[in-house]
C-alpha cells in the first residue's frame, strides 16, 4: 500500500461507521480516488453495496408488498435503467471482477442488478426493511452485517444491490442518493469495514476518462 496516494491509504484502513458509535459516515470518492482503487479492487476481496438506481418518484409501493407484481412497485426510471447500464459498463472498463451478485427482492433492485451485471441471486435477506416490525428490521440488519463480512471468493468482489433503510439498520450508514454505492472489506475475522462511498454519477464518468492501463 506504500505506493498508493497518502488520502488513499487513509481511506483504507478508516474504521466502520457503524450505528451508535458517533463515527462519522466514509469519505465520498471523487473520480480521482475510485480510479486509484481500480487496481486494488481488480484484486477482488471487497463487497459493494448498492442502493437501487434511480427509480420514478410517480409510483409508490403497495402494502403488504406484492414482490411477484412490478406494477404493484415503485420501479426504475428511464435515466435509473441508463444508470444501472453505466455501473456494469464502467466495471468492465475498470476490470473489477465480479463472483456473487445479491438482490433484493423488490423489481427495482432485481432491475438494477440484472441490467448492470445480467445475473444475479435474489434473497430475502435484503428485503426492503421499511414497514417491517422492530424483530424483523433487526433480523434484516443482522443478516445484511453478515452479508457485508463475508469474503468474495478469491479474486472477486461480491455485488449487493438492496435499500437505503437495510444498510442503516446494519451499518448506521444512509446509502443517498439512487445509485449511490458503499464499498466495504471484510476483515477474515467475521467483522468488515467501510472504505467509502461512490456517488452514482462516477461510473459514467469513468466511461468518460477510461483508467490508465496498469
Amino acid at each position: 500500500m506504500k505506493h498508493l496516494p497518502i488520502a488513499l491509504a487513509l481511506i483504507l484502513v478508516a474504521p466502520l461507521a457503524n450505528a451508535g458509535e458517533g463515527n462519522p459516515p466514509p469519505e465520498i470518492f471523487s473520480q480521482e480516488k475510485l480510479q486509484a482503487l481500480a487496481g486494488q479492487l481488480a484484486k477482488g476481496g471487497y463487497v459493494f453495496y448498492f442502493r437501487h438506481a434511480a427509480t420514478r418518484h410517480d409510483q409508490e409501493d403497495h402494502q403488504p408488498a406484492a414482490l411477484a407484481d412490478c406494477a404493484s412497485q415503485r420501479n426504475l426510471s428511464e435515466a435509473g435503467k441508463d444508470q444501472a447500464t453505466a455501473i456494469g459498463a464502467a466495471f468492465r472498463e475498470l476490470k473489477i471482477p465480479v463472483g456473487r451478485v445479491i438482490a433484493s427482492p423488490y423489481c427495482r433492485c432485481v432491475d438494477t442488478a440484472r441490467l448492470a451485471f445480467s445475473r444475479f441471486d435474489v434473497s430475502d435477506d435484503l428485503h426492503f426493511a421499511i414497514g417491517l416490525d422492530k424483530d424483523q428490521r433487526q433480523a434484516k440488519g443482522e443478516a445484511l452485517r453478515h452479508l457485508l463480512a463475508q469474503a468474495p471468493a478469491p479474486g472477486t468482489n461480491t455485488v449487493l444491490v438492496a435499500h437505503t433503510a437495510n444498510l442503516e439498520e446494519a451499518t448506521g450508514i444512509w446509502p443517498k442518493p439512487e445509485g449511490a454505492a458503499v464499498l466495504f472489506r471484510p476483515d477474515g475475522q467475521g467483522g468488515f469495514r467501510a472504505i467509502g462511498r461512490i456517488p452514482p454519477e462516477l461510473w459514467a464518468d469513468a466511461l468518460a476518462k477510461p483508467a490508465k492501463k496498469r
